[in-house]
């Protein structure tokens, strides 16, 4: 630690500190402020310690610099506009390339733009002011195909921001009139040789093609959802966005590949600066890639390239150039992100390079330690940001880290290479298989049961991640040091991820369970503390049963299967043979034939005893109060067919069941034919369908029935449902329509089993678990 220079090190945090006050909103009255500044003098002069005064100076400055810039722009008079709401016609510049969201089931553009001209209720105002444009469903993606750099006016109405975010106002674009200017030459040079990346690597297939641009030069277009999650669950995120590690790593490539050819001494500082300036050019010179390139230099010492121990130093340095210029970095969990891996960088990469050194070649010992090294210093952020900690991301990023310097390179050639199409074609398609090991390794990460744990993010959550990351670092030191270690090792953290343990809180108080058991239904209804009434049984048995056993369940006398379509009665037998139901409560409609038949042969193997559901019909299993509302066999429907349809799907058990006041909606599959089947029902049997928790019928697929949907008025609503599956479920429109009832939405596709309780005050609490 001794060869590093630290000497700036509380300059930089008193700057980050200094910008954080700043720009948080508060606003002191001067007399405070001239207070602490004397205070602070007076401190320094009785300290007299030099770096001490410095960064007490510092801190002041900083303070008072940032919170005149968040004061300036909250307080202006483009501000105080946007306070009162107004409709506003507004001349802006977009400043990035738009990030389309799902909101509440729709569409959602959002975009920084540079304000350029405010109309306001027949007044005027010429002002260059940051502002963030949000457009939802058909202008969110007109929205989404401007061009950043292009002049545009819009309609909108004017909403006041954050006092401590960095744009002076929101607007919510009601119209978008056309280009007024179109975007300047850098932007659309920089706009072409994206397109022709896009291209270049579209002959590649899906993954690839998506993944090198978003590698390469941050364009995420083609990146899906399901892709990212996976990135997320292996800790792999930077890849799918220009960070200063990928640019450390593509140097490395670029510099091992000089050096071979003997180039030496300032021509490789040369060679270095011509690495970040096409990496700026190529990824727009937007704030977020200028800060990428500034933490990628400040890393090259601990990577060979002048003196190791000024890495620190440089850190330093960025931090107190980079935070007056911006003061809300401050508050970017990015830029600490940056920072935590380039410290990271600069204390291990180097050490851990020189461990592996006797059995690995350079370029393989870089290209491993530098993720590595990141990778654990930011561990502490990353579970305060995500509530998660990664079991897989330490060796997800060493194994990936040899594949992003060259994927890299090759992808900046075939950038430089588009205006010859056939080179710059078949230079991204090996760039597309060098990114391919990436993807092996993302997919398996996450597809490992104990791939990502939830975590505590209070403080003392974050001060236990870092513990473990430290240990963690111990144990690469020791792994690294010869071959079959690192192999011992990487074997070690593999079986990790295969050992999924239940979280200490999970479930907490509970008294309903939507399991998370991909695209089908199982819910648990908690009778006492051992006890259950399962609903449906998902479409395999190995996460129904992990589901009930995570939650202590050692019986379930009553099993009520909805219908009987694959993904309801696909853990049917586990169950039986685990749980032995007493009774098991079934559609009156035996189709398809050959399912039905099954869980009949199954039933009667394991003794229990199959009853047919029936409007009306009232069972209660410890605190669980059971209804039955409404179980129809459509008319004409053949009882053999073996296909499923929706038939099927109408004949659904539609109950309510009551667990100790919480009542919960069950449909089923039932599409509209069935909901106001059990609509009717109710009415005649005189049973409301008012509850706190609803699951949306059919996985919240599109076909609905607005008056059931209406008829729940439920707090809740619970889509059950695999990620990425091939039907569409939930559909945005069925998540729009429960919203605007006023219902909160939870998802087993992309937050895990879903446990629910009611509250004295009336409300439902919820807890998840990625199970």
């Amino acid at each position: 630690m001794r060869k590093h220079d630290w000497r700036l090190v509380p300059l930089a945090v008193a700057a980050w500190v200094g910008c954080w006050a700043g720009t948080s909103g508060w606003c002191p009255e001067p007399g405070v402020l001239l207070g602490c500044a004397g205070l602070l003098a007076v401190c320094v002069l009785l300290i007299r310690r030099v770096w001490v005064g410095f960064a007490a100076c510092t801190l002041v400055v900083t303070v008072l610099t940032s919170g005149m810039r968040s004061a300036g722009l909250h307080d202006g008079m483009p501000a105080r506009w946007a306070a009162e709401e107004p409709l506003a016609s507004a001349l802006v510049r977009l400043e990035g390339e738009p990030t389309l969201v799902k909101h509440s089931g729709r569409s959602l553009a959002i975009v920084r733009a540079t304000l350029l001209q405010l109309e306001v209720k027949k007044k005027s105002l010429s002002t260059s002011q940051p502002v963030l444009l949000l457009a939802g469903d058909q202008l969110a993606t007109e929205l989404a195909g401007i061009a950043p750099g292009a002049v545009h006016r819009v309609l909108g109405r004017l909403g006041a921001s954050d006092p401590d975010s960095q744009e002076a106002f929101v607007v919510r674009v009601s119209r978008i009139s056309g280009q007024v200017r179109a975007p300047d030459v850098f932007n659309a040079f920089v706009s072409t040789i994206h397109a022709g990346l896009r291209e270049a690597a579209s002959h590649s297939p899906p993954e690839q093609a998506a993944l090198v641009p978003s590698l390469v030069v941050g364009d995420r277009s083609g990146i899906t959802k399901e892709l990212t999650e996976i990135f997320r669950a292996t800790s792999l995120s930077h890849l799918l966005a220009v960070s200063g590690s990928n640019l450390t790593l593509l140097l490395g490539v670029l510099l091992f590949v000089v050096r071979s050819l003997g180039v030496r001494g300032w021509a490789i500082r040369g060679v270095a600066a011509g690495g970040v300036a096409l990496f700026v050019l190529v990824c727009r010179a937007e704030p977020s890639v200028l800060r990428a390139a500034a933490m990628g230099l400040v890393v090259l010492p601990a990577t060979g390239i002048g003196r190791g121990r000024s890495s620190i130093r440089n850190l330093s340095i960025a931090v107190l150039v980079l935070l007056p210029l911006d003061p809300w970095l401050a508050r970017s969990w990015g830029f600490a992100l940056s920072a935590a891996a380039c410290l990271g960088i600069s204390l291990g990469a180097e050490p851990l390079a020189g461990i592996m050194a006797g059995w690995a070649p350079a370029w393989f010992a870089e290209a491993v330690a530098v993720p590595l090294a990141a990778q654990l210093a930011t561990v502490p952020l990353t579970t305060a940001l995500s509530g998660q900690v990664s079991v897989v991301g330490v060796m997800a990023n060493a194994l990936a880290g040899p594949f992003v310097g060259p994927a890299t390179v090759l992808g900046l050639a075939a950038t430089v290479l588009i205006w010859v199409p056939p080179v710059a074609a078949a230079v991204a398609w090996v760039a597309g298989w060098v990114v391919q090991p990436i993807l092996w390794i993302a997919h398996l990460g996450a597809a490992m049961p104990g791939a990502v744990l939830e975590w505590p993010t209070t403080p003392l959550g974050m001060l236990t991640s870092a513990l473990l990351a430290g240990v963690a670092a111990v144990l690469a030191r020791a792994g690294l040091r010869r071959r079959a270690s690192f192999l011992l090792l990487a074997l070690g953290l593999l079986l990790a991820g295969w050992i999924r343990p239940v979280p200490l809180d999970w479930p907490g108080r509970w008294q309903a369970v939507f399991c998370d058991v991909g695209q089908g239904d199982a819910t648990v209804l908690r009778a006492d503390e051992t006890t259950a009434v399962l609903v449906d049984t998902g479409p395999e048995p190995g996460p129904t049963i992990a589901c009930l056993e995570s939650l202590g369940i050692e019986r379930v006398p009553l099993l009520v299967l909805t219908h009987f379509h694959a993904d309801h009665i696909g853990g049917t037998e586990a169950v039986l043979s685990r749980f032995h139901p007493e009774l098991v409560l079934v559609s009156p409609l035996r189709s398809p034939g050959f399912a039905a038949a099954s869980v009949e042969a199954a039933a009667e193997a394991h003794g229990a005893r199959l009853l047919v559901a029936e409007p009306g019909q009232r069972m209660r299993v410890g605190d669980v109060d059971w209804v039955t509302v409404s179980a129809w066999q459509p008319g004409g429907a053949s009882v053999a067919g073996e296909s499923e349809s929706s038939v099927q799907n109408d004949s659904s058990v539609v109950g309510i069941a009551e667990i100790s006041g919480l009542r919960i909606l069950l449909p089923g599959d039932a599409e509209p034919g069935g909901q106001e089947q059990a609509i009717r029902r109710a009415r005649k049997l005189g049973i409301p369908l008012s509850a706190h928790v609803l699951k949306i019928p059919h996985h919240g697929s599109s076909r609905q029935e607005p008056e059931f949907l209406e008829a729940s008025s439920a707090q809740l609503a619970v889509a059950s449902c695999g990620l990425g599956n091939d039907y569409g479920h939930p559909s945005p429109k069925t998540l729009s329509r429960v919203t605007s009832l006023g219902m909160a939405v939870a998802r087993t596709d992309t937050e895990g089993s879903i446990a629910v309780s009611s509250g004295d005050d009336g409300r439902i609490g919820v807890r998840r678990w990625r199970g």
